[in-house]
């Protein structure tokens, strides 16, 4: 062990007295971009997490904060990474105010866990990150995980009502309140969920929370073609109905769903609405015409259990090889009316690089996500995601409102050190130096997740 790790937990331990803190075992469990820390913090208060990060300012070394590991093959490589900071020891619901909407949690708790416990009361967060069991509440915000629901939710930082958090120098601040207007100035809030822990550490999160429909259902439809679908998503969300999730699926993403979640295609237009049972009737009979008059065919109905059940798996990414390391996962975002070029892309991205395509969208919030897996050994990562982030922002012009963002979220880490993984290339220049300025006055050593965000952050 290098002696400034040595000097670190000598003093971390001194700190706390808490000899379960620290551990050199079970590294391995918490690689990224091919590197491993030296050593595990598992604090299990908030002081602990102060005393982690003071001490890790001190010596130099950098940390990066871990829940529940989902996000790993995202961002770039840390430039130093000699802490895990696991927030598994702070996994608790700290209160629950029922009759005022909100939850207080720390951040290692799960989303599963979150929703147990608010579900026997008839609320919900609306979170709806992929694989629930490992993501927790903490890395879902801090990552803006926002899944299919964003669409009745929002995304995931807007459920932030007041929010703990431990800097790299190991000073603490909490910024918003228990109440709906809880900011004068500049959000915090808004700020740290989003920035993938490279400003703060969260050590308490009080979310606001929302009346859950009595009743849920979905229906799906086929159609021929990527515009076809859009098109229709377009008129849907032109009607005053109030969907859970909207979303567009290729024939790439159908197969991947298998037969536990059948779906018409090749492309498919699939929307879940909650309501009290009558206006859940209405809403679906009304989306059932809009799918005739559109052309739909093959009509899939879905009750309760089948559309959350539908809902989870259209949250998660395809497994099987669009899992495998070398396969990609890239995301485009802009105005919902920029979609059907985002499917071409990402068709393009599949052609010109030798992979097998999976694609699916939020319809109703401009997002695509698309999965590529190697068909075989001559792939070429790099000229599928320059074809794609080509594509993707041929019909951009912020100025008119049509900007577009995209990301890596996985690949190989070769890939990762030839590109902008975040899009940040696309970024207008000044926006990328407030983000340093930002970096320079929460983290001047550059103590938490150094290099691994936007611009290297």
């Amino acid at each position: 062990m290098p002696a400034s790790l040595d000097a670190f937990a000598r003093a971390v331990e001194s700190d706390t007295g808490d000899p379960r803190l620290l551990s050199g075992e079970g590294t391995g469990m918490y690689v990224l971009g091919g590197r491993m820390p030296f050593v595990i913090a598992r604090p299990a208060s908030h002081e602990a997490v102060l005393s982690v990060l003071a001490r890790a300012s001190e010596e130099g070394l950098g940390v990066v904060p871990w829940g529940g590991g989902t996000g790993r093959r995202a961002g770039y490589p840390p430039e130093r990474y000699d802490v895990a900071l696991s927030t598994e020891r702070l996994a608790a619901a700290v209160d629950f105010l029922r009759d005022d909407l909100t939850a207080v949690v720390q951040p290692g708790m799960t989303i599963e866990a979150l929703n147990q416990l608010t579900r026997p009361e008839g609320q919900t967060a609306g979170l709806d990150p992929a694989n629930p069991g490992r993501a927790t509440v903490g890395g879902t915000i801090f990552a803006e995980r926002s899944g299919p629901m964003r669409i009745r939710w929002g995304r995931a930082r807007d459920r932030v009502m007041r929010l703990k958090v431990a800097l790299a120098d190991g000073s603490s601040h909490t910024y918003g309140a228990l109440v709906v207007k809880n900011v004068t100035g500049y959000d915090m809030n808004r700020l740290l969920a989003g920035s993938w822990g490279a400003l703060a550490v969260a050590t308490e999160l009080a979310l606001r929370l929302y009346k859950a429909p009595e009743r849920t259902g979905a229906r799906a439809a086929g159609f021929g073609g990527a515009e076809e679908a859009f098109r229709a998503a377009q008129r849907l969300m032109a009607l005053p109905l109030h969907p859970l999730w909207v979303e567009v699926l290729d024939a790439g993403r159908l197969a991947a769903l298998g037969e536990r979640h059948p779906l018409p295609g090749p492309w498919c237009l699939a929307a879940a609405f909650g309501d009290f049972e009558e206006g859940l009737a209405e809403q679906l009979g009304r989306f059932e015409d809009l799918l005739s008059l559109e052309g739909g065919k093959e009509l899939a109905r879905f009750d309760d259990e089948a559309a959350a059940r539908l809902g989870a798996a259209l949250a998660d990414q395809p497994g099987g090889d669009f899992a495998r390391e070398e396969a990609l996962a890239v995301r485009a975002s802009g105005r919902p009316d920029q979609l059907p070029r985002f499917a071409r892309a990402a068709g393009e991205a599949a052609r010109k690089g030798g992979f097998r395509l999976a694609a699916a969208a939020h319809a109703g919030s401009g997002v695509l996500r698309a999965w590529l897996a190697p068909e075989e050994r001559g792939v070429e990562p790099k000229a599928a995601w320059e074809a794609f982030a080509s594509l993707c922002r041929a019909g951009a012009d912020p100025a008119r409102g049509r900007a577009v963002h995209l990301r890596l979220d996985s690949g190989p880490a070769a890939l990762r050190e030839q590109i902008a993984v975040w899009g940040e290339d696309g970024l207008d220049p000044a926006a990328l130096d407030l983000m340093r300025r930002l970096k320079r006055e929460y983290d001047p050593t550059r103590t938490l997740s150094p290099g691994r965000f936007v611009g290297r952050l």
